[in-house]
């Protein structure tokens, strides 16, 4: 039998309002408690304190990173030269854990990125877009370049 809890809540008024002394005293007190029992599990399931204390965590199990990719082929799909990729790496614009990862035992100079991750960093789009066939790489470059250039304009005028 399923309550609401507003029935639960009545159920528990009518056995503490009842009269103990004219019936059967122990099965009262254990259908009280039970029923106060199930009256804090339906508070607790519809506490939003407790409701907010689980949204982060699905937020930290959906974003998984996928560090698959080697340099040498996440710089043909990103249509960039490895070298750029270091520099990028070492100036600080790629993040470890984030953009790439380092590998372990026994190559721990290769390094893998995520493609989604490091394709927004490049090119501002996801990496889904990014791979579509016939996707123009130099128009959105002249996109990304516009944008920057507009954004510099409206800091230099103040």
């Amino acid at each position: 039998m399923k309550l609401t809890q507003d029935e639960l809540q009545r159920l528990l008024e009518l056995v503490s309002e009842s009269d103990m002394h004219t019936t059967n005293c122990s099965s009262i007190e254990n259908l009280f408690v039970k029923l106060s029992v199930e009256f804090a599990k339906k508070t607790i399931e519809k506490d939003p304190i407790v409701e907010k204390k689980e949204k982060p965590v699905l937020k930290v199990e959906q974003q998984k990173f996928s560090f698959k990719t080697p340099t040498a082929i996440a710089s043909k799909l990103l249509h960039i030269k490895e070298g750029d990729l270091r520099a990028l790496r070492k100036c600080g614009e790629l993040k470890r854990g984030y953009h790439y990862e380092t590998g372990i035992n026994p190559k721990p100079s290769a390094i893998f990125y995520d493609l989604e991750t490091t394709c927004r960093e490049l090119h501002d789009i996801s990496w889904e877009e990014f791979s579509k066939p016939g996707f123009d790489i130099e128009a959105n470059t002249h996109r990304k370049i516009k944008k920057e250039f507009e954004r510099y304009r409206q800091g230099a005028k103040k």
